[in-house]
């Protein structure tokens, strides 16, 4: 049985080091310059991001370090179903049950109404899964 796990890593530099977490800023690139609507897209893929990352003490960091950060690529996918699956599936079955007792009108309200709680939900309880979700240093 293989015990290698599968981890996503990226190069940043860190920008804070606190007792907890260190902040790193990692460039995300994104496959825009070759797209040839780019200059109209809104797309959020590309730019600068802060990463909180867990300081676990073990390395000895400062402000300007380039570090490596990792993270399990399964968390990964958690993230992409919380974040994009569940909701649309939300939406479809919303609109589905909502356009047989109204008009589509209404029903596409409703549907997207709907998103609202759900993603009210997921930052009132963004504490509770940044458990599941961890960036720590390679």
């Amino acid at each position: 049985m293989d015990d290698k796990v599968d981890c996503i890593i990226k190069s940043g530099v860190v920008e804070v080091v606190g007792e907890k977490y260190l902040k790193v800023k990692i460039h995300n690139d994104s496959a825009c310059s070759m797209c040839y609507s780019k200059g109209v897209c809104t797309s959020l893929g590309s730019g600068d991001r802060i990463i909180d990352v867990e300081n676990d003490n073990r390395h000895d960091v400062k402000p300007g370090d380039i570090v490596d950060i990792q993270m399990i690529s399964s968390s990964g996918w958690v993230a992409v179903m919380f974040g994009y699956i569940f909701p649309f599936l939300l939406l479809l079955v919303t609109l589905l049950i909502a356009s047989e007792y109204t008009s589509e009108g209404i029903a596409a309200m409703i549907s997207l109404i709907i998103l609202i709680p759900y993603y009210l939900l997921l930052y009132r309880f963004r504490i509770r899964m940044k458990r599941y979700f961890k960036f720590t240093l390679n």
